[in-house]
Formats: C-alpha cells, sequence, structure tokens
C-alpha cells in the first residue's frame, strides 16, 4: 500500500483525503441520526459541528452568530 500512496500525484491525494474526509462527515451524521432521530438536518448539523470544534470554540462561534443575527 505505501507503494501505491507514493504513486499518487498530489491531487490524488488530495481527492483520497476530501473522499475520507466526507465518508467520516456522513458516518457521523448517520451515528447523531440515530441517536436523536426526532431531530431536524440543522440541529445534527450543529451537533456535529459541536463535536468537530469542540464545546468552548463551538459556543464562542454560536456566539458571535447571535451576535451578527445570524443565528
Amino acid at each position: 500500500m505505501d507503494a501505491w500512496y507514493r504513486s499518487l500525484t498530489p491531487t490524488e491525494r488530495c481527492e483520497l483525503l476530501r473522499e475520507a474526509w466526507h465518508a467520516g462527515r456522513e458516518l457521523l451524521l448517520a451515528g447523531l441520526r440515530a441517536r436523536f432521530p426526532s431531530e431536524s438536518e440543522e440541529q445534527l448539523e450543529l451537533r456535529l459541528a459541536e463535536r468537530w470544534l469542540g464545546a468552548e470554540l463551538f459556543a464562542r462561534v454560536m456566539a458571535h452568530k447571535k451576535k451578527w443575527g445570524l443565528g
């Protein structure tokens, strides 16, 4: 596998990373949907953002959104 990865162009490596990122995101969302079946997609996206950013940064971002009338 090492040789295969090294043979990829930088563009191919970026595409591989992008696909893995999207797959991971979809897996996390699927898990959140299973745990919180009654929540809207927007609420699930917010839960996902909180997991990725951490509680402290997420709270700061949401405070700024509210301050600017975006949330």
